[in-house]
């Protein structure tokens, strides 16, 4: 290197100065300072705060709205807590409301899962449509780290079924622990799964539709309603009641109601609870002293009220006092009413009969137990949804043997979905027989085309030789179409099987008595329950 370069201009060489000054003055530099994450959000929502154009007690009040709209859509669980003591508004502009929330666990849940029902609230309450902004306040790292790892724990993670390739998309399956070996604690565990299945969530189930509801004789009428109270809410169906045992799909239908008014009229308040926590929360808002909030909640901020087993109301006098003056002030409003029980308003006792009136001027629809083909169909598109994997003979035999509601059905295709996952095999007969402790008189029972014909001919009190001769009468001409009608449609026999049962008849005789039933239950509602008596004797 030449002695030339100029080293002076760059170091210092002064002895006084050597290495100590050099330190010095590295210690004494100062750093620009690195804003994290937590502090630009800090310091973002205090310039915003000092900018804001709004009081503070503004401020509180519209927090206050929002969060009091939030408590009474969701459950009082999550409302604790993600919301209470946790959201706080800090500015408002044209066109942003600003949230100011404790965590970064709970602005994701807001940002993830209530981003639309924020924006809803801000429309009832402020009257226009707003933007979202969240922000986090007095939140480290490390316990946003430690709130994270904790909702991941408490989450349930999905697992992919490694025998099914009839459906690429897993909705639900079952994760049981490896370590499991007796049969004691095998069927431990499949209980267990069982029973989780059972327990009953009166929160809106957003996969209830209707477009996954299966329709049959026993509750095309009450699909058809609902789809119409649904579609114009307090106009076509203003008051609604669907009746019928338990299991039998009529919470589905309150849910998918509930679904497609969010979906198309999401302005629309909508109130879904069940009759005994009706009754709770009036209780609660007695010893508050707080009836006029009680009231003012169901008749001043509810477009659509939908309450579940209402029978349940049945002696419990103050709360049917209640019932009766919001009932009466949402119908004098034009607001859409349903109501579902396990019976027919008349035949409720313990209630008022100024409730028993009101509850049957509603449009009364009986929904009843589902026939063969509707109990095949429902555990087939079940055993879809949750990636369980059984064959034709499976399912024939549960809807065969499984007669009493839609409940039962799935709950023991739930039984046999755990068992498989547990066991990994595949579900065959013998399984589902031992698993689903099937009685042997129904194991053994097998419907064909001759027992169709004499639960045809007993209903209608004709001999088999009528249906199965040339008689032209009335009644065992219908009864003869309706046999070839149920074989066609339940053991899905060819029109030449069928003709040949009836004494070598024609195909085309075959294809006009079934078309001739097809439209009949179109047209007559009596066919179609006549149809439903017969398959339920089968």
């Amino acid at each position: 290197m030449s002695n030339d370069f100029p080293f002076n201009h760059f170091i210092n060489f002064n002895n006084n100065n050597k290495n100590n000054n050099l330190e010095g003055k590295i210690e004494d530099y100062q750093f620009p300072k690195v804003e994290t994450k937590e502090e630009k959000s800090q310091s973002k929502s205090v310039e915003i705060e000092q900018s804001s154009i709004f009081s503070a007690g503004e401020l509180a009040s519209i927090a206050e709205e929002v969060l009091i709209s939030l408590k009474d859509s969701i459950s009082t669980e999550k409302y604790s807590a993600f919301f209470e003591n946790n959201l706080s508004v800090s500015n408002i502009s044209n066109e942003t409301v600003y949230f100011n929330v404790t965590t970064n666990f709970i602005k994701k849940m807001i940002n993830n899962h209530y981003l639309e029902q924020f924006k809803q609230i801000l429309l009832m309450v402020l009257g226009k449509s707003y933007n979202i902004e969240v922000s986090v306040l007095g939140t480290t790292a490390k316990n946003e780290e430690l709130t994270t790892q904790n909702s991941i724990k408490m989450s349930t993670q999905p697992i992919l079924s490694k025998k099914t390739e009839v459906s690429k998309q897993k909705v639900n399956s079952f994760k049981l622990n490896d370590h499991i070996t007796t049969e004691d604690e095998i069927k431990s565990t499949v209980e267990s799964t069982y029973m989780k299945y059972r327990e009953t969530n009166y929160r809106i189930d957003k996969t209830k539709k209707f477009e996954n509801f299966i329709t049959g004789h026993s509750n095309n009428m009450a699909c058809a309603f609902s789809l119409g109270a649904a579609k114009d809410p307090g106009v076509l169906y203003p008051q609604l009641y669907i009746h019928g045992n338990s299991g039998l799909g009529k919470t589905h239908l309150l849910y998918a109601i509930c679904n497609m008014i969010n979906e198309t009229r999401p302005t629309l308040r909508i109130k879904y609870t069940n009759a005994n926590e009706f009754m709770s929360e009036m209780v609660v808002a007695i010893q508050k002293n707080e009836t006029n909030v009680f009231r003012r909640k169901y008749t001043e901020l509810t477009d659509v009220l939908i309450i579940d087993d209402i029978h349940e109301l049945k002696n419990k006098t103050r709360t049917q006092s209640e019932f009766f003056y919001i009932f009466n002030e949402l119908q004098s409003k034009g607001k859409q009413l349903v109501f579902t029980s396990d019976k027919h308003p008349k035949e409720i006792n313990g209630i008022e009969d100024r409730i028993r009136t009101r509850l049957s001027s509603a449009l009364l629809i009986d929904i009843q137990q589902p026939d063969l083909e509707t109990r095949i169909a429902i555990l087939k598109k079940k055993s879809l949804e949750k990636d369980i994997y059984l064959d034709d003979e499976v399912i024939n035999l549960i809807a065969t043997c499984v007669k009493t509601n839609v409940r039962e059905l799935e709950g023991n295709l739930v039984k046999l979905g755990a068992y498989s996952d547990l066991m990994n095999v595949d579900i065959d007969l013998e399984i589902a027989k031992e698993q689903l402790n099937l009685s042997e008189n129904s194991e053994d029972k097998v419907i064909t085309v001759d027992t169709i014909s004499k639960a045809v001919a007993s209903y209608y009190k004709i001999t088999i030789g009528d249906i199965k001769g040339k008689s032209r009468k009335k009644e065992v001409a219908l009864a003869r179409h309706i046999s070839m009608y149920m074989c066609h449609k339940i053991l899905k026999k060819t029109l030449e099987e069928i003709g040949e049962y009836f004494n070598n008849r024609d195909h085309s005789t075959v294809i006009h008595g079934i078309k001739k039933i097809q439209n009949l239950t179109k047209q007559d509602s009596k066919i179609s329950h006549q149809l439903y008596e017969i398959e339920s004797k089968l």
